[in-house]
């Protein structure tokens, strides 16, 4: 590697989810900067861990099999990012079909409101596209999508108007969503073997370090075994306090540019990975190195045979 200090990224997503990039076009977009390992995260699937494992190997990066689920912890909703995980286990598929089947009610709720608005979405040819897409389980769909049917119709000028204005919580086209609660949806990493970091912290808009640390103490409690602390989001009080936090619970780090893409636009021209928030490959040791001592603990509980890394070819 060119960088000593070998970056990596452990929150993407692609079109398997809400992504624009396809996994392999994903995969070679991080290896041409330079990083040493990547996780695939897309939301409540792991249809493209695959094709994004073949890629990273091609590029001679390093992979780590993720995904990332919803959960409910009163009163937030959590992002739970899960590492390592084995997308054969069979009681995951179970868990993520009914998700799904959550997912394609909300959707539906979704466009129904917006008819009643005057706004009929089902006509939008990429959209209805998608949503033939989601029947076949290749990709999830979500409001990511719905949100750029709204633009493309005229309805709102961008994408984030889309959701100010129609999507987001309070919104006249808002619609609940059905999520696993924190407990199950951490009994599930671990039973497909492995390892789980909440997601983005400053989302939950703690206003206090030691209310940061009481949730994080809480989820600990059910199973949380890292916290991201380096996210693009992130101001340095964020980080800081998810590294303190960590320090005191015995929390992993982890980090990542949780890169969705935008449609037509190019890649973020920085120089390593797709945000500012450059995170070391020592957090990944790390991270491996707690999965490896509970797959120890326990035998045969998901893909719980030790994990080694996979030496970058370049």
């Amino acid at each position: 590697m060119s960088d000593p200090r070998r970056f990596i990224d452990l929150h993407m997503h692609s079109t398997a989810s809400d992504g624009v990039h396809p996994p392999a076009e994903l995969m070679r977009l991080a290896a041409a900067r330079r990083l040493s390992a990547v996780a695939l995260t897309d939301h409540d699937t792991t249809t493209g861990l695959a094709e994004a494992a073949r890629a990273a190997a091609e590029a001679g990066m390093e992979f780590v099999p993720g995904i990332e689920l919803s959960a409910r912890f009163e009163p937030h909703t959590l992002h739970l990012l899960g590492y390592f995980i084995d997308p054969d286990c069979q009681e995951l598929h179970q868990a993520l079909d009914r998700i799904i089947r959550w997912r394609r009610e909300r959707n539906a709720a979704i466009l129904d409101r917006l008819a009643a608005l005057g706004m009929d979405m089902r006509n939008d040819p990429e959209l209805r596209d998608a949503i033939e897409r989601d029947r076949g389980t290749a990709h999830v769909l979500g409001r990511p999508h719905i949100a750029l049917a709204l633009v493309r119709a005229g309805y709102v000028p961008s994408f984030r108007a889309a959701f100010d204005r129609l999507l987001a919580r309070g919104s006249a086209a808002y619609v609940a969503r059905r999520t696993l609660s924190a407990r199950e949806a951490l009994a599930l990493i671990h039973a497909a073997g492995g390892v789980a970091s909440l997601a983005h912290p400053s989302h939950l808009h703690c206003g206090a370090q030691r209310e940061l640390e009481t949730l994080l103490a809480r989820l600990k409690d059910l199973g949380l075994d890292a916290v991201e602390a380096y996210h693009p989001d992130h101001q340095p009080r964020d980080t800081r306090w998810c590294v303190e936090a960590a320090r005191r619970l015995d929390l992993a780090l982890t980090g990542g540019s949780d890169y969705h893409g935008r449609p037509g636009v190019a890649p973020p021209r920085i120089a390593v990975g797709f945000s500012k928030a450059h995170i070391l490959y020592e957090h990944l040791e790390a991270l491996r190195a707690r999965r490896n001592a509970e797959a120890d603990r326990a035998p045969g509980v998901g893909s719980a045979m030790p994990i080694s890394e996979t030496p970058p070819t370049r």
